[in-house]
């Protein structure tokens, strides 16, 4: 056991510097929301409207999506180390533009440019962590990603109600540059290495990411590597393969529709727009001080995901989630309904808008948020798993962008609970989707999963065989 510890810790260290590029990106989420209430009051110094504030918002989420494509880009031909270091640019330069930004469109180009650097990290950084992580380590080491972004915005929460606008800035720049003196002393991925006909490189780099092994076994790694690499190369799939085969279609249709399912929840609005949807009830406690009580409970609910996916598997996880979210939702609408349609008094009850936005938060970060990423990696062959990644985050993106810019532009001319209407309805229609069409993996190989979604039916001979590949490959 210790010597399997002192082996590990590198590529803890790795996992953990790489994925400061998304504690980045989570800081620039969690900005908005202790920031824009500042930027929309009247002695703000660079005075805003709220359909300013909307496009602020919004055009971070924009900005992913160059940023996804520039990713596909760079991803082979720099490799993943310094893809990832160009990722952290962007995040970089958005910060100073928005210290010093002097009117509404600098703040818009900081956050465009922001969201760049966020489509790079997105892509990029699970890429990087499959890669460098050994198998029995690799689940705890992707569960990183989500709980850093989480961590960013919970830093961003945590210290935009006590300080001035430009040291928050000032603050949040801080991250991408430890990410950047800390990553920057990280090995390159040996897998990209092996692509690349660098052996040598490769097998100094394994090095550095397993201590206290012997180099006969690092050869034997390395030829595994190797023996896998030849095997993706050869069976390169291309974009327009994603629809060549009846499983592959009905993947694409699974992941884009719990796609619309997560966004149309209001997940980017809502986080976006936290204290300001707060601010509206009276609970006994600020409600900056309840945006970082919920940042704190995400990431305690995002580690329970990662326990309660492999228990109950990903349809009920998912089911649930989205129905509670539903509720959750509805309960909020409600309340926004009450006070500004039927004039109720609703001082007494701010709790209870408090308790609603707060379950949805937790809620999705227990499953429908998680959910829809880790699954890609299930349904989709590995020939074409690249190709389904950069369509997903393309597709979130975009459909982020919309929910962040239509919620401010319907609450201002329908009332915010309209807005929240569109987002619990959404939700109710997921949970119809993802009882018809959405599979179980939980438990299921790789080509169990495949001949589910191809609706073959197994013959125990070629089942065996398959199984067989499939370890193989593995």
């Amino acid at each position: 056991m210790e010597q399997s510890r002192v082996k590990r810790w590198p590529q803890y260290l790795a996992a953990i510097t790489a994925t400061l590029s998304l504690a980045a990106t989570g800081s620039h989420i969690g900005w908005t929301s202790p920031t824009l209430p500042i930027l929309k009051s009247p002695d703000s110094h660079v005075p805003i409207t709220s359909d300013d504030a909307s496009w602020i918002a919004s055009f971070y989420l924009l900005g992913t999506i160059p940023g996804c494509i520039v990713a596909a880009f760079i991803v082979d031909r720099l490799g993943r180390k310094t893809s990832l270091l160009i990722g952290g640019i962007p995040l970089s330069l958005s910060y100073i533009l928005i210290v010093t930004a002097w009117n509404p469109y600098v703040l818009y180009a900081a956050r465009g440019i922001g969201g760049i650097g966020q489509g790079i990290a997105y892509v990029i950084c699970p890429m990087y962590i499959g890669e460098i992580a050994d198998k029995e380590i690799r689940g705890t080491l992707g569960s990183f990603i989500k709980l850093m972004v989480t961590f960013g915005e919970l830093y961003a929460h945590a210290i935009g109600p006590f300080v001035s606008y430009q040291l928050l800035g000032y603050s949040c720049l801080l991250i991408p540059l430890i990410f950047f003196i800390s990553f920057l002393w990280m090995p390159e991925s040996p897998y990209y290495l092996l692509m690349k006909n660098q052996q040598r490189d490769a097998l100094m780099s394994l090095k550095c990411l397993k201590r206290c092994v012997s180099t006969s076994q690092l050869e034997t790694d390395i030829e595994q590597m190797q023996k896998i690499v030849v095997r993706d190369l050869s069976d390169r799939g291309r974009f327009w393969d994603l629809f060549d085969t009846p499983g592959n279609r009905r993947a694409v249709i699974i992941s884009i529709g719990l796609q619309f399912v997560l966004q149309f929840s209001g997940i980017a609005a809502v986080e976006s727009y936290t204290q300001e949807i707060l601010e509206e009830g009276d609970a006994g406690l600020p409600a900056s001080m309840s945006v970082i009580l919920l940042s704190m409970l995400q990431l305690i609910a995002g580690l329970g995901a990662v326990v309660l996916v492999d228990k109950l598997g990903r349809r009920p996880l998912l089911i649930t989630t989205t129905l509670l979210a539903g509720i959750a939702l509805t309960i909020t609408g409600i309340f926004y309904l009450v006070k500004s349609h039927f004039g109720v008094d609703t001082a007494s009850y701010g709790w209870l808008l408090h308790s609603s936005v707060i379950l949805y938060e937790l809620i999705i970060a227990l499953g429908i948020n998680p959910l829809p990423y880790m699954m890609l990696g299930e349904l989709f062959p590995t020939n074409v798993k690249g190709a389904a990644v950069s369509l997903a985050n393309l597709v979130s993106s975009l459909l982020a962008f919309i929910v962040s810019k239509m919620y401010q532009v319907i609450s201002d001319n329908w009332g915010v609970y309209t807005a929240f209407g569109w987002f619990a309805a959404s939700c109710y229609v997921g949970v119809i989707f993802i009882v018809l069409i959405v599979p179980e993996t939980k438990g299921k190989s790789l080509l169990e999963i495949q001949e589910e979604l191809n609706c073959k039916q197994k013959r125990k001979a070629s089942g065996a065989k398959g199984e067989q590949q499939i370890s193989t490959i593995a």
